[in-house]
This record gives C-alpha cells, sequence and structure tokens, in this order.
C-alpha cells in the first residue's frame, strides 16, 4: 500500500481528532456545570436542614411534638380509627353518588372528594395534637369557650346561613363542633383543678350556667341534637370527677320541664314529635325521612342488596350521605355488615374509656371521658334515629356522615384521646 493511500485514509482520522477536541472541551465545561450546580444544591439543602433543626431546636413546639413523638400511642385506638374512617369514606361515596349525579353543575364525586379532602386534612390535625402534651390545653380551655361562644352568636346573625328551616352555619362550617370541644376542655380543666367544685350545689350552678348559655343558642338555631350532646358531655365529665348521685333529682326535674317547655313552645319540636310517635301517618310530609330509613334497612336483611345497590339513596331519602348515610349501609351490606360496623364503633368506645381509665391524671382522664362520651352518645342517638327509636333530631354518624368541620374537629379529639394514651404511665400499661 502506498504512503499517498495511507496519508488519505489518515487525514479523516486527523479531521474527527481536531474536530472533537472543542466537543471534549465543552462536554467538560458542561459536566463542570453540572457538578457545581449539585455541589450548590447540596450546600443549600443542607443549610437549609441545618436552619430547620437549629428552629426546631429552639421552638418550645417542634421540640415538644418530637418529646411526644418518641412516646408510644395506643395502637388499636389508631388502627380502629383508620378502619373507620376507611368505611365512612367508602359508605359516603355510594351514598352521596346519586344525589351529585342529578346535580347537572358538580361532578359525581363532588361530596366524595370534599370529604377526602378535609379527611386529609383532619389527619395531619390529628397526628399534631397527638404529639401535642395535652396539658397545654389547660391555657387554652376559656379561650376556645369565648371563642366558640362568639361564633354560636353570630350564626345567628346575617353572617349565618339558613339550610332547611335551620340557621347552624357560619362561613360554611358548624359553630357547634368546636363548642363541643370547648366544654370537655373547660369542663376538665375546672374539675380537675377545683375537686370539690363537684361537690357544692353553687359550684355545679356555675357549671350549669357555662353549658346553659350554648343550649340557649342552639336552641335558638335550632339544633337540639348538639344541645343534648353537650348536656350529656358535660353531665358525664362532672359524673366521673365526683357528683354525687343524688343532684340527678333536680337536674331530671329541670330536663322533663325544658322537654315540656319545648314541646308546647317550639312547633317544630311538636311536629317531629308526633312523627316520631306515628311516622306513617306523616308519610308524605314530617315522616318522610323515617319511613324511607326503615323501608331502606328493612331492604337490606340479612347481606344486603350489595355495595352501591341502594335503592332509597336515589332521591327518596333527604340525607343519604349525612344523617341517614346508616340507613343506606344497612341496605347495602345488610345485617351482617352493619353489625359488623357497629362492632368496631364499640370497640372504638371501649378503647376510649380504657384510656380514660389508665390516664396518666385526672385531668387526662376526664378530657378521654369527654371525648368517648360524645363519641358513643353521638354514634347511640344516629342510630336510634334512623332505627325509629327516637324523633329525627339531625344527630350526624362520626366518621361517616358528610360534613367537613365535623370531620375535622373529631380527628382532633381522636388526636387528642392518642396523646393521652401516649402518657399513661408504664404500671397502668398491660
Amino acid at each position: 500500500m502506498s504512503s499517498a493511500s495511507r496519508t488519505g485514509r489518515n487525514k479523516p482520522a486527523r479531521r474527527r481528532a481536531v474536530s472533537g477536541s472543542p466537543r471534549r472541551e465543552k462536554d467538560a465545561v458542561r459536566r463542570q456545570k453540572k457538578a457545581g450546580k449539585r455541589v450548590e444544591k447540596a450546600r443549600r439543602t443542607q443549610q437549609r436542614r441545618s436552619r430547620i433543626q437549629q428552629y426546631q431546636q429552639n421552638s418550645p413546639f417542634f421540640r415538644g411534638l418530637m418529646e411526644e413523638r418518641q412516646k408510644k400511642m395506643d395502637a388499636p385506638l389508631l388502627l380502629i380509627t383508620f378502619m373507620l374512617l376507611g368505611i365512612g369514606l367508602i359508605a359516603l361515596m355510594s351514598s352521596s353518588y346519586p344525589k351529585a349525579y342529578y346535580s347537572s353543575d358538580i361532578s359525581p364525586f363532588y361530596y366524595f372528594i370534599r370529604q377526602l379532602g378535609m379527611a386529609a386534612v383532619g389527619l395531619v390535625i390529628m397526628w399534631i395534637a397527638s404529639c401535642y402534651d395535652y396539658h397545654k390545653y389547660r391555657g387554652w380551655a376559656k379561650w376556645l369557650y369565648l371563642v366558640s361562644l362568639i361564633m354560636l352568636i353570630l350564626v345567628l346573625t346575617p353572617l349565618g346561613t339558613s339550610i332547611n328551616q335551620a340557621q347552624r352555619w357560619l362561613f360554611g362550617f358548624q359553630p357547634s363542633e368546636i363548642a363541643k370541644l370547648a366544654i370537655i376542655l373547660l369542663f376538665a380543666t375546672v374539675a380537675s383543678g377545683r375537686p370539690k367544685s363537684v361537690h357544692s350545689i353553687k359550684s355545679l350552678l356555675m357549671y350549669a350556667a357555662l353549658i346553659g348559655v350554648f343550649i340557649l343558642l342552639l336552641a335558638m338555631e335550632p339544633h337540639m341534637s348538639a344541645a343534648m350532646i353537650l348536656v350529656v358531655i358535660g353531665f358525664m365529665i362532672l359524673f366521673v370527677a365526683g357528683m354525687r348521685v343524688w343532684f340527678l333529682i333536680p337536674v331530671g326535674i329541670a330536663g322533663v320541664i325544658i322537654a315540656i317547655a319545648a314541646y308546647f313552645t317550639m312547633d317544630h319540636v311538636q311536629t317531629r314529635l308526633n312523627a316520631f310517635l306515628d311516622p306513617f301517618s306523616y308519610a308524605s310530609d314530617k315522616g318522610w325521612q323515617a319511613v324511607q330509613s326503615l323501608i331502606a334497612i328493612g331492604s337490606g336483611g340479612a347481606f344486603g342488596l350489595g355495595l352501591g345497590e341502594s335503592r332509597q339513596k336515589f332521591l327518596y331519602l333527604p340525607e343519604p350521605f349525612n344523617d341517614f348515610i346508616f340507613s343506606v349501609v344497612c341496605e347495602e351490606l345488610g345485617f351482617i355488615g352493619a353489625a359488623l360496623i357497629l362492632v368496631l364503633f364499640a370497640y372504638f368506645v371501649f378503647r376510649g374509656f380504657y384510656v380514660a381509665l389508665r390516664a396518666k391524671d385526672r385531668f387526662g382522664s376526664l378530657i378521654a371521658v369527654g371525648i368517648t362520651m360524645q363519641f358513643a352518645f353521638q354514634i347511640l342517638l344516629n342510630l336510634a334515629v334512623v332505627s325509629g327509636l327516637f324523633p329525627v333530631t339531625g344527630a350526624s354518624l362520626p366518621l361517616f356522615s358528610y360534613g367537613g368541620t365535623a370531620l375535622v374537629m373529631q380527628l382532633l379529639e381522636i388526636g387528642i384521646l392518642l396523646n393521652i394514651s401516649r402518657n399513661i404511665p408504664p404500671s397502668r400499661k398491660d
């Protein structure tokens, strides 16, 4: 092979080598820039983490959260909460679909998506509350009471929203849900700080006045189910705190007088009671809800029609995803499915009283009693309404019924219960 041919073959190689060197230089510069950016990003991330750590070390709030987080909470209570919340969201999606579907301006999953979003917010708040020392609520009790009192007053002004002849909402949420927690914290604070206050008539009148203001405002909305729940919560806390049993006599007499007065002075109370005594005589008017609820429960049979197969939710039940959501559950899952859900609710209440019994101090025990009793009574009240054992009152089913304010407040209260369980002394744990 001649030297010219060899030279001709080598010329393209040299051209490639010459032309490739600037590319390599550009690639090297590009790699250096990328490496510099990675180093700068890592430096900024490290600085951000150090600032967060420094803030957490200097902030009592975050330091307290981290300290409480190290303690073990009541795992069965947390597990049963997730189970009930998950089942409740599925039941709400099934029961709310028809009404949303027949509304032309919203998505068929409108109510479910809103409830799912509020559940996510509530779970975050529940986790924060489970890591927040419950003893610090002593200083919050009176302020929360005042805030809820002001909000209940504002509900009765033009700022309140009226739905179905009841004015219970303020800017889209119900202050009565905040009032429940306010009564629990205030009564627990006073009863634990002054144990002898539950032994004198004078002090009990003070308790009655604190809760009586709320009842008066709720009666004006009207929202009698919330008023009944507040009475049961307050009484249970005082009873566990040591109130003498014979004090129940004047309380019972006062309750009977109030009930009689409400029957003769409030038209909605009278009509609801008459519809309760004979719902089928008012089947086209005031007894419509009760009758449709009984039909839904009876249609379910032993095993139900199947998930999503309810017929009464198709514009027969006025509130299929709110007050009467359990009627839809009974129709779709039958007696077996409804009974299993009731077992879960019963175990939830049992774990709440378990935490109250083993709480670190009197204050935590009274808070746990108040929160657990709120759930227990509200569950029983809702079940009694949907089964026709109690007049229609508008009591929702915890963790099931549609309502963002109620769901967030319920998860917040469960978070407080979990924090109380974190502080149970080792000697009292099984």
